[in-house]
């Protein structure tokens, strides 16, 4: 491969490289866990792999360097794994297919994984480098960041020592992040029960081809939700016609705001004519509606065999209620700062089970209050029908810290590299920076980080300069902390 070995910083895009080349979906980290483990032992240093598959290596201070507080920097192993239709690629065994695009380096078909891969990328360079000065340094790099945070949170909270905490997983150059969004994820569970039916016939709806993106940073930018475009179909559709539903699918991570889902119906025969006029209609009003938002939106309906069974038709009218009802977007913004997202929900995922119609919807907020809010309002709508629903995946919000010297230095030295102001702000995604801010109370922290683009869609790149810049911002900082 070493297809990125003539790129600056080369040890920097050498370990992005080796990284790439191993699988590492969120719950499926072992073998990059091992490989992490191995460059630390390799280089000499204390490394230590916890029963989560967290990687911590300590590289001791610089001469002049042993009485200054240590610095942790943090990341996360795994990816979202995410590939466009027609892709033919494992992500349980084959490695992430790397494209120079100019400035870019982006994958072929499938999500890159520089969230968070470039963090991993940054320490292993760090710890590599014997000519850099700078205080202790704790690389940890943590698993399961972009489902559970499994690995953050089961960090032991005696195990760090360092005093101050640089994580490298946000995804715009230039701006500090000083706080974060907190969430959870409702699992709905609408029982699905079968029965047989008699003339009708199978069609298959799918809606496909929309942007997606990350549920936290583009949650706001009003892209479209294939299972609520989905649902509004089939409540149309429903509203003239006898349908009943045999399966639906869509969205593949809670993260991830959904690019496609389908749903198996069967049209009673004597109305498929009806049917045939009706879906083009309600296919072209869609299709017009987000022509500006979803240029790539594609409706795609295809006739199947004779249906022989199908869900009870009460199952359908509460699967619609529900669909239609749980919010998806933005639910409420910052009080005097109406730009900045304060709480939201992202409708993510929908299946049939053996037993039950699955629903997942991740909701996030920088406010309790309004989380808890949110939650009631998604749950009255759960409560209106037969599901039965619980609450996971929690973690905590990272509040805004107004004392914090690492932040000042921070801005100031960006300042005086770049000749422009770095811009602090407060983020709706989930960072693991709020687990470490709970798990070590008085802990200095920020994030940062090169400029990445479209995450968690297989349209993700990475700017090949603005990793350079924030590689050598970063060598910078560690040799300003003294």
């Amino acid at each position: 491969m070493n297809r990125l070995e003539n790129i600056e910083p080369k040890r920097v895009f050498y370990y992005f490289e080796r990284l790439s080349q191993i699988p590492r979906c969120s719950g499926n980290e072992k073998m990059a866990s091992d490989y992490i483990k191995s460059v630390g032992e390799e280089l000499g240093l204390e490394t230590i792999q916890d029963e989560f598959l967290n990687v911590i290596i300590r590289k001791p201070a610089s001469p002049g360097y042993e009485n200054s507080e240590g610095v942790i920097i943090q990341g996360h192993m795994d990816m979202v794994c995410e590939k466009e239709n027609g892709v033919d690629h494992d992500f349980t065994r084959d490695p992430i297919e790397l494209i120079v695009d100019g400035d870019y380096i982006r994958a072929n078909g499938t999500t890159l994984g520089a969230d968070n891969g470039i963090a991993v990328a940054m320490g292993l360079a760090i710890m590599e480098d014997k000519s850099l000065e700078h205080p202790s340094i704790e690389l940890v790099i943590t698993t399961s960041e972009e489902t559970e945070m499994n690995g953050a949170l089961g960090l032991s909270k005696d195990l760090l020592k360092g005093k101050r905490l640089l994580n490298i997983d946000s995804e715009e150059e230039g701006i500090l992040t000083t706080g974060s969004a907190g969430g959870e994820l409702i699992e709905v569970k609408l029982p699905a029960e079968y029965e047989e039916i008699g003339n009708f016939t199978e069609i298959d709806i799918e809606v496909r081809g929309l942007m997606g993106g990350h549920s936290g940073m583009e949650i706001h930018k009003d892209r479209g939700n294939s299972i609520k475009i989905l649902n509004s179909i089939l409540k149309e559709l429903k509203s003239s016609i006898n349908i009943r539903l045999i399966s639906i699918e869509g969205g593949t991570k809670d993260n991830a705001i959904p690019r496609q889902s389908k749903a198996k119906i069967a049209v009673a025969l004597d109305e498929l004519s009806v049917f045939v006029n009706k879906i083009e209609e309600i296919k072209n009003n869609i299709l017009d509606e987000y022509k500006l938002r979803e240029p790539g939106m594609e409706i795609v309906v295809t006739k199947g065999s004779s249906a022989a069974k199908a869900l009870k038709e009460k199952i359908l009218v509460e699967l619609i209620i529900l669909l239609d009802g749980i919010l998806t977007g933005v639910y409420t913004r910052i009080p005097g700062n109406e730009d900045i997202v304060e709480s939201s929900s992202n409708l993510a995922i929908v299946r049939t089970e053996e037993g039950n119609i699955t629903i997942q919807i991740s909701t996030r907020s920088s406010s309790k209050e309004k989380l808890l809010e949110l939650r009631e309002r998604i749950l009255d709508v759960v409560r209106s029908t037969s599901s039965k629903y619980s609450i996971g995946n929690q973690y905590p919000e990272w509040e805004y810290n107004p004392n914090s010297e690492l932040r000042d230095t921070a801005l100031a030295l960006y300042k005086e590299m770049f000749g422009k102001e770095m811009e602090s702000t407060v983020i709706h995604a989930g960072l693991e920076c709020g687990v470490f801010a709970e798990k070590y109370p008085g802990l200095d922290i920020i994030s940062f980080g090169p400029n990445i683009y479209d995450v968690h869609t297989p349209m993700e790149k990475l700017s090949i300069s603005s990793t350079e810049r924030t590689y050598r911002y970063l060598v910078e900082l560690l040799k300003r902390l003294k």
